[in-house]
């Protein structure tokens, strides 16, 4: 069964960030994890802490600051579903290929 999916729903217990959050100026990153992952992490004294040169960094932060106001006051939203709508147009087809098992299109991202 080959298939064509927009749909996915994704819930993470881990997701890692990184280039994004300062629109790929800076080094930054970031982890977030559910409640549990975090208590299950922390508890008895547990930290979730990689400890990079940048961490913290003060000007990654602000970079990371001016570039999520960019994007929260743009149509990012129309932006990505544009580009979903392209992508859905032009890879589709290839799940005809045999060599093809499934064509996924979630946002911005195909696959």
């Amino acid at each position: 069964d080959k298939k064509v999916s927009t749909n996915e729903i994704v819930n993470a217990d881990i997701l890692c960030l990184g280039k994004a959050l300062t629109g790929g100026y800076m080094t930054l990153g970031a982890t977030l994890t559910t409640d549990k992952v975090a208590t299950g992490i922390s508890h008895n004294g547990g930290v979730f802490m990689h400890g990079p040169t940048f961490m913290a960094n003060p000007l990654a932060c602000s970079v990371s600051l001016a570039s999520m106001n960019l994007l929260t006051s743009s149509p990012w939203e129309e932006r990505v579903r544009n580009v979903e709508n392209a992508l859905i147009e032009h890879i589709s087809p290839l799940s005809e290929l045999d060599s093809v098992r499934e064509v996924r299109v979630l946002g911005a991202i195909g696959v």
